[in-house]
């Protein structure tokens, strides 16, 4: 029995097509609860108004982009664990604090290149006007760099949480 758990579960492609569906549909759900509370803390509990300086401007921005991530990450892994990463070699070791560990160093690199990501595209972005306004609850430039970043580290966590966790 012990050589089973030890022994490489090999997925057809099926297997491999739904779960990158259910990795999709779970990333997705932890993205809504990313930008909900990133909105919250960065329109209601930390806005730009608060302190009236560029500095707070950012300041705002990062802490913001840092627990909506946060959240959206603990979301994630509850999810992932139960409903996503189906076939894997050992499910005791996946569901380990080491495997957790593992999931919130990806998390955080994937933060890491968040943050760098939106505050560079917010730097660089002009003003932005859609359907003649230059704000959406938020300014567009936000939530475009926050969209962005997002797809980007979508395929980093994706392909990290696969090789590192669930293999």
């Amino acid at each position: 029995m012990e050589e089973q758990k030890n022994e490489r579960i090999e997925q057809t492609p099926k297997q491999l097509f739904y779960e990158i569906v259910r990795f999709l549909i779970v990333g997705g759900t932890a993205t809504l609860v990313d930008y909900a509370v990133f909105y919250l803390f960065r329109q209601w509990i930390l806005p730009a108004r608060l302190i009236d300086n560029g500095a707070w401007d950012i300041t705002s921005l990062v802490i913001a982009t840092a627990l909506g991530f946060c959240v959206g990450l603990a979301v994630n892994w509850f999810l992932s664990v139960r409903f996503v990463f189906r076939a894997v070699q050992n499910e005791e070791e996946v569901r380990s604090k080491k495997s957790l560990m593992i999931f919130t160093v990806i998390g955080l690199v994937g933060l890491g290149i968040t943050e760098l990501g939106i505050a560079l595209l917010v730097l660089i972005f002009p003003d932005i006007t859609l359907f003649g306004r230059t704000e959406f609850l938020l300014p567009w430039e936000e939530w475009l760099a926050k969209a962005i970043m997002t797809c980007i580290v979508l395929v980093f966590n994706y392909v990290a949480r696969k090789y590192f966790i669930f293999k």
